[in-house]
């Protein structure tokens, strides 16, 4: 029982108590927490410095829990994380030495109770863990009285050293040979507080005491001892009470405690050997753990393009009329996508060329059609309703009939078109169907047909207008960030560099992608024309609560071309005339035969205009395979090659062909108008104009 009660205090006097708050500032702001492996009992702390602890393991039986790592460890400040940068052993660190004063009782009742011997023993177990960086220093009872300390006179002396043989023969030499009649407790203690005292305040000191008897001759007491200690930093007192009698010793036991320590009842001297073995097995199975605060955000944002060029460009657009109206499975009502007129007063203003691109034409066909039939009163219409032939539309005639007669209702009630111009008809699937075995083909299916002999009914449709391009089809942001805690949220805006305007913010969660990519629509180009230089803004926010917010960030120079500017000063500008042919039916690259007036007037610009280049482009929805949809864009696009250099000689060599199957769609594919409008080729003619 008593060889367990000295091995507990010998554990506790190495871990918990002499480096838990040793040398942690009296009032931190915000304590540190360390977590150890998942078997530990006990974990206590020493603050070395700044970015280094010194930590001891044990487990439930008080024993050093050994071997462990980095991964083993966790040490927090309220939400901060540290990051371990080393875990080694005090056993092999040459940084981290021991301070150790010892006070040995070497009075003539250690040689009385045979524990002379057994002491020198266990003493000699602890010496060989004592490495070169250590400093121990042992204190023993001098009946000369040759050390002064405080104007006292000690009779007592020390020696100060970090050799093991050393302390040995000094301890040897005391016991066998320095027996003191009287008995200098206080006398030695003084002396060991003052060794300790001299140590340089921000180390950590021990003061180990062993006692065999009573204080009887010191002249030094009680006061004079706790007026030494109490100005002592980062500073633990321990003792071994091994007096006959069966209580711990009143002063020991006090001193201890109020100085951070704790004494102890030893029992024969037979137990000295083991708990000392213990004691050296113990004290330098601790971990020196090298640590630092995770960093907070920091870094930098730029753009992936060193200039961004905006220019206004005219735009010659002539665009395919898709003379198809789709209706919604089992409907025959018209609606979205269409822009319908209440009553006829409201198409007055109506002009088919203030519309920009396809898609803008499409919704305004019927709108487009009753204008047409209103400046062309001989013309007339077929109006052919049909429905998907499947499901609940199954061989509905009736349907198809009732969407060609709301057709007809439109244009009649509001365009004010004779009902004898429009001819209703009715059928299953379409003349030319999509294929009917997937929902985006019976979609298409749904439809009515406008069909009219009369070249000016379904001719393109035609504007002109500026508009601004660019170099560039995206705008790329490049963030560097480094974030060792990880990134909780943030926020990143694009910003005119002249003023404080917002041009666009993205917020997101976690880690930041590795580029960001804004396409630079006409939206886009809008905001951007009127900056100098653009530049991005970060606010991140890390799971640690830090904060980064860029100060510094690229510009990126921006250039705006105006048109009316250059025609005041009498320079080229850009035009840009854009034909889509009269689209292609599904899954089929023959030209119908109203592409033919298309045709002519492509060659004829390309007499007007011989310094422009021509790109013909092939396109195709996206149902069916990409592979085989891009062999039919280019056959679709040789197509239309063949036709114009037919037509015309000496056409081929300006004619570049190319087909991009359904990749960069230039409508919708979600949408069966989107699909039909993808099925298409586009010629293009750019060149500088005065």
């Amino acid at each position: 029982m008593k060889k367990t009660i000295i091995l507990s205090f010998i554990l506790w006097l190495i871990g918990a108590g002499a480096f838990t708050m040793a040398a942690q500032e009296q009032n931190p702001p915000e304590a540190l927490k360390i977590h150890g492996p998942e078997n530990a009992a006990q974990l206590s702390h020493q603050q070395l410095e700044e970015g280094k602890l010194l930590i001891t393991v044990t487990d439930a039986d008080e024993n050093p829990i050994k071997g462990l790592t980095r991964d083993h460890f966790k040490i927090l400040r309220g939400r901060k994380t540290a990051k371990i940068l080393s875990v080694e052993p005090l056993a092999t660190s040459k940084e981290v030495p021991l301070n150790i004063v010892m006070v040995v009782d070497n009075s003539k009742s250690m040689e009385q109770r045979n524990a002379v011997t057994p002491l020198i023993e266990a003493l000699n177990a602890f010496y060989r863990t004592v490495r070169p960086i250590d400093t121990v220093s042992v204190v023993v009872f001098d009946e000369k009285g040759s050390m002064t300390v405080n104007g006292h006179s000690l009779h007592a002396k020390m020696l100060q050293t970090s050799s093991a043989e050393q302390l040995s023969r000094f301890v040897s030499d005391s016991m066998y040979r320095g027996l003191t009649e009287g008995t200098y407790l206080y006398d030695a203690m003084l002396l060991a507080l003052d060794i300790a005292g001299k140590m340089p305040a921000k180390n950590n000191k021990f003061l180990a005491v062993f006692s065999d008897g009573e204080d009887i001759n010191s002249v030094v007491k009680k006061p004079d001892l706790q007026n030494a200690a109490k100005d002592i930093a980062n500073f633990s007192v321990y003792a071994v009470d091994y007096m006959p009698a069966p209580e711990i010793n009143p002063f020991l036991n006090s001193f201890a405690v109020d100085h951070r320590g704790r004494a102890w009842k030893a029992g024969s001297a037979a137990e000295l050997l083991p708990v000392f073995e213990s004691f050296s097995s113990t004290l330098l199975h601790r971990y020196v753990v090298a640590y630092r605060f995770l960093e907070p955000p920091s870094g930098t944002m730029r753009f992936a393009d060193p200039k961004l060029t905006i220019e206004e460009v005219t735009t010659i657009d002539s665009a395919p009329l898709l003379n198809h109206i789709y209706f919604g499975e089992a409907q025959s009502e018209l609606g979205h996508p269409y822009h319908l007129f209440q009553n006829k007063n409201e198409t007055t203003a109506f002009d088919e060329k203030n519309f920009k691109g396809a898609m803008e034409k499409y919704r305004h066909v019927l709108n487009i059609i009753g204008r047409r039939l209103v400046a062309n009163p001989d013309a007339s219409v077929r109006l052919v309703g049909c429905n998907a032939n499947t499901g609940i539309e199954k061989a509905r005639i009736d349907m198809s009939r009732a969407r060609a007669e709301a057709v007809r209702a439109y244009l009649r009630y509001v365009w004010g078109i004779d009902g004898k111009r429009m001819k209703v008809e009715q059928r299953n699937l379409p003349q030319m169907p999509s294929t009917n075995r997937i929902p985006e083909g019976q979609a298409e299916n749904r439809r009515v047909e406008i069909l009219s002999d009369h070249p000016a009914i379904l001719d393109t449709v035609d504007s002109a207008y500026v508009e601004k391009a660019c170099d560039l089809t995206d705008l790329r942001i490049l963030p560097q960030i480094r974030a060792e805690a990880g990134i909780s949220d943030w926020q990143a805006k694009l910003m005119c560099g002249d003023s404080d305007k917002e041009i666009k913010a993205i917020t997101g969660e976690g880690d930041l992608p590795a580029e960001w990519r804004m396409p630079l629509d006409a939206a886009m180009l809008d905001q951007i024309a009127g900056c100098d230089t653009l530049q991005t803004r970060l606010h991140i926010t890390d799971r640690e609560a830090n904060v980064y917010d860029s100060q510094e960030t690229t510009m990126l120079p921006v250039t705006f071309v105006q048109r009316t500017k250059q025609m005041t000063e009498t320079l080229e500008y850009k035009v840009k005339e854009q034909y889509a042919l009269i689209l292609f039916d599904y899954d089929s690259d023959a030209i119908k035969a109203r592409n033919k007036t298309i045709v002519d007037r492509i060659i004829t610009r390309m007499q007007q205009i011989p310094q422009a280049s021509v790109t013909i482009t092939g396109h195709t929805d996206s149902i069916g395979a990409e592979a085989y949809n891009l062999k039919l864009s280019e056959r679709r696009a040789q197509a239309v090659r063949k036709s114009i250099v037919s037509a015309s000689s000496g056409m081929a060599e300006r004619l570049h062909v190319m087909g991009v199957g359904p990749s960069n769609p230039l409508y919708d594919n979600a949408r069966a108008e989107g699909r039909s409008l993808n099925r298409t080729v586009t010629i293009t003619l750019e060149y500088l104009q005065k």
